[in-house]
């Protein structure tokens, strides 16, 4: 992974939170080939967390979505309403992209899974350091979209009503309707453009 290092300042310093103390230490382990001087803090809940923000600067905080004394997204929340400009990144177990959606609606840049390997951890850590915002995870390799469905969410997508989209598809509209209706309910959505936004996170437009 010398490649990284090269994209990367020589020091970097992070903070790490997670309730396991095992996973903690492998993390390090695996982050510790980023640059040359990488210094790396630890916390186990939201208290030490905020601790470690009052005595130093990072570079980088990554985030567990679960912590003994607060749910991480409810303490990424609140950093942003205090106005803190540190980079947020959300390390899970979970692959599931609605909690992707709501780490990123809550602020974070990205969302990286506690299964990836130590070089696609370091990869995902590198690019959200450079600026990047990572997507959300898609679920399995494809959308469960009919192809019907995905035709109407790409109309969606460049702003059609109803109307014009039952037009360009040759359907009546109370058939645009009921797929809109399948589609909001796949987003868990209510809004149209909600419905693009949350399609577009899961790499599906």
């Amino acid at each position: 992974m010398t490649a990284l290092c090269t994209t990367l300042p020589a020091q970097l310093s992070l903070l790490l939170v997670d309730d396991h103390r095992i996973f903690l230490d492998g993390l390090s382990l695996a982050l510790a080939p980023l640059c040359a001087d990488l210094q790396i803090r630890t916390a186990e809940s939201a208290a030490a967390a905020e601790t470690c923000l009052q005595s130093g600067v990072f570079d980088l905080i990554l985030l567990d979505l679960r912590l003994p004394d607060m749910p991480g997204l409810e303490l990424l929340q609140r950093w942003q309403q205090q106005g803190r400009l540190t980079p947020v990144a959300i390390l899970s177990a979970s692959d599931s992209s609605l909690d992707a959606q709501a780490a990123l609606a809550a602020g974070a840049l990205g969302f990286i899974s506690k299964s990836a390997s130590s070089d696609e951890l370091r990869l995902s850590v590198t690019r959200v350091l450079m600026g990047e915002t990572l997507p959300a995870p898609h679920q399995g390799d494809k959308s469960p979209l009919t192809p019907r469905q995905m035709e109407i969410l790409r109309l969606l997508a460049e702003g059609l009503p109803n109307k014009s989209i039952s037009r360009q598809l040759g359907v009546s509209e109370d058939t645009v309707k009921t797929h809109l209706k399948s589609l909001f309910q796949e987003f868990a959505v209510h809004t149209r453009t909600a419905c693009v936004s949350a399609a577009r996170q899961r790499g599906w437009l």
